[in-house]
């Protein structure tokens, strides 16, 4: 009986290895940090567009978008397209003010969109998407955006592995 325990011991811990490894760098994806908790991140050119728009709000050109820089653009920007000066953009203004940002932008174009579904679009309505995009590129949660926040990441080469060795050697 003894070399059939051993047999069943071995296999145990085999199977819990194999599981172990199997299940190596995966997260639950209901735990922080997983893949499916976090956010993806923006491709490149995504996220080269967005710090394009938000370096149009730079009102003084220092390099520094403020949040108080943001709301004023955004309240030109929405005095522009309130044609008839209501303080709202009926279908025909936000239709022109779509047209305007798809003119622009194309297909990477944020439309504008009536959330409330109330016939028309408030301020807060169309600061949204810009406000959202604002507190993720700000990082440090410091109100402003400045630095590497306002830069696109480089894709670095990875190091080589130490473990392969050096070339001519086995």
């Amino acid at each position: 009986m003894t070399p059939w325990i051993r047999v069943l011991a071995c296999s145990g811990v085999v199977l819990l290895i194999a599981e172990a490894c199997a299940g190596r760098g995966a997260a639950p994806s209901n735990m922080p940090g997983s893949a499916a908790a976090r956010p993806l991140l923006p491709q490149a050119a995504d996220l080269q567009r967005n710090i394009r728009d938000m370096l149009s709000f730079d009102a003084n050109n220092d390099g520094i978008v403020t949040k108080e820089e943001l709301e004023a653009g955004l309240q030109r920007q929405f005095a522009a397209a309130d044609t008839n000066g209501d303080g709202k953009l009926d279908a025909a203004e936000m239709q022109s003010e779509n047209d305007r940002r798809w003119r622009q932008s194309g297909t990477a174009s944020s439309p504008l969109i009536d959330w409330n579904q109330d016939g028309v679009i408030d301020f807060a309505e169309f600061a949204t998407t810009a406000r959202t995009l604002f507190g993720e590129l700000d990082r440090d949660h410091g109100g402003t955006l400045a630095g590497v926040e306002l830069r696109v990441p480089v894709a670095r080469r990875a190091p080589p592995d130490p473990r392969q060795g050096r070339r001519g050697q086995s």
